[in-house]
């Protein structure tokens, strides 16, 4: 049994810490100073002034004031502490400051952050709790009626008792508040209990809404993250990995011949490897940058953003990819049809461009050179339809593929709206055969 109490006492502690650092910030730690400075300089201005504070008073002042100091460091448990004292020297025959009620409602905002329901519970109690002892609220007749047993301690003459001619009535010099009323600070006053519950409810509702506005923060930042970490995993394959498959395969394919490496090969495997480490930069950039800007990287890839001319834009971007799979002994055909009317927007631009090198690249990597290769893109009106047939090579996968580019693509065009079919031999080896795919990407 106490083993059993001890833990859940620590859990507790534990959602305390947890709520502290969630809620704590710079300008909440400059509001509990504040208000904890006001409460303090109140107190030493009142006490021991006629009609002010006691030293006993004073005490319990400073020790909210402690609280609220507490509070800064601890802004959730502190908030609940100083809320709890601050109701118990509500009941309790003491003076306070008037500018303790600004740390109650700041304590209650807190709470409402924290947890809307707690901060809920916490505005009732502390409302009711100074409606009832020092608002004025007459407990006895909210419960019994009037003419109920309870009287408020702001209960005024029987109408039998008619006043004394002997004093006349006077008009007041300096309005004073009525009864159940508080002044704040000697600023603002606030007459019955209708104001108080207004303030009580504000701060709660303020504190709530600050937490839907941190978590809204929270989901964006955490979604331009992922959308960062998947951008920078996309380039990585198909930018990095495809231009240093093409390398390797080259000097596979060298030393498989027994052939020398000439100058112009060389210089070829160094503008691959040149273009390897370009990209490797630029998705360091990205991961610099801290943003997800895929429209606008986008546009600076594909070649050709207006709608007019995209299918030439497209032909040019293949060459360089066609004369890699030529120097790898492929020989195939890359068919681009281009509709009147067609019109790429530029995310499907970005993904169009990423996906014909990926395809380009699994050509070398996975497909038999003997059996050639057809790439068809047709752009249209309604979307992009692609369309490759190659022969899968029967040899062994290798080191120079992870199996997840396709895949990826397929999760990024099924989101859009679009569809990805595969058909016949695995392309990373073992069974052979014709392979076939096709992909459809709707107009956005």
């Amino acid at each position: 049994m106490r083993r059993a109490a001890e833990r859940r006492g620590s859990a507790w502690a534990r959602r305390l810490r947890s709520a502290d650092e969630e809620a704590g910030n710079a300008w909440l730690f400059m509001a509990y100073t504040l208000t904890a400075l006001a409460c303090a300089t109140e107190t030493v201005a009142k006490l021991g002034v006629a009609g002010g504070l006691s030293f006993a008073d004073a005490l319990c002042a400073f020790a909210f004031v402690g609280l609220l100091s507490f509070a800064a460091f601890r802004p959730v448990s502190g908030a609940a502490a100083a809320l709890v004292w601050w109701m118990a020297l509500c009941v309790a025959p003491v003076g306070l400051p008037s500018g303790m009620m600004l740390g109650a409602l700041l304590a209650v905002g807190v709470l409402g952050y924290a947890h809307r329901g707690v901060g809920a519970i916490a505005a009732a109690a502390a409302v009711l709790v100074w409606a009832c002892s020092r608002g004025g609220l007459d407990v006895g007749a909210l419960l019994f009626g009037q003419g109920g047993s309870s009287t408020s301690a702001y209960d005024t003459a029987t109408p039998s008792e008619p006043p004394e001619p002997s004093q006349p009535l006077e008009p007041s010099p300096e309005p004073s508040p009525q009864p159940g009323g508080h002044t704040i600070l000697g600023a603002v006053t606030l007459n019955g209990v209708v104001p108080v519950l207004a303030l009580f409810a504000g701060f709660l509702i303020g504190g709530v809404a600050a937490r839907w506005g941190h978590e809204r923060d929270r989901l964006e930042s955490g979604l331009r993250l992922r959308r960062q970490r998947e951008r920078a995993a996309r380039d990585i394959h198909d930018y990095v990995s495809n231009d240093l498959a093409y390398v390797i395969l080259r000097l596979d394919r060298d030393i498989a011949d027994g052939r020398t490496v000439g100058a112009d090969e060389l210089r070829g495997l160094r503008a691959a490897a040149a273009k390897a480490l370009g990209h490797t930069h630029e998705v360091i950039a990205l991961i610099e940058r801290g943003d997800g800007d895929e429209a606008a990287d986008g546009d600076e890839r594909m070649p050709g953003n207006r709608p007019a001319g995209m299918g030439e834009a497209l032909r040019r971007q293949c060459e360089p990819w066609e004369s890699r799979l030529r120097t790898l002994g492929f020989e195939g055909q890359t068919i681009i049809v281009e509709q009147p009317g067609a019109e790429i927007g530029g995310e499907t631009r970005e993904l169009l461009d990423g996906l014909l090198g990926e395809l380009y690249a699994n050509i070398g990597r996975h497909a038999d050179p003997a059996g050639g290769y057809v790439l068809t893109v047709r752009l249209s009106p309604s979307g992009v339809d692609v369309a490759l047939a190659d022969t899968a090579s029967a040899r062994s996968p290798d080191a120079l593929s992870s199996g997840t580019g396709l895949a990826r693509y397929r999760t990024r065009i099924e989101r859009m709206g679009g569809s990805m079919r595969v058909n016949g031999g695995e392309p990373n080896g073992g069974t052979g055969g014709e392979w076939s795919l096709a992909v459809t990407i709707p107009t956005a």
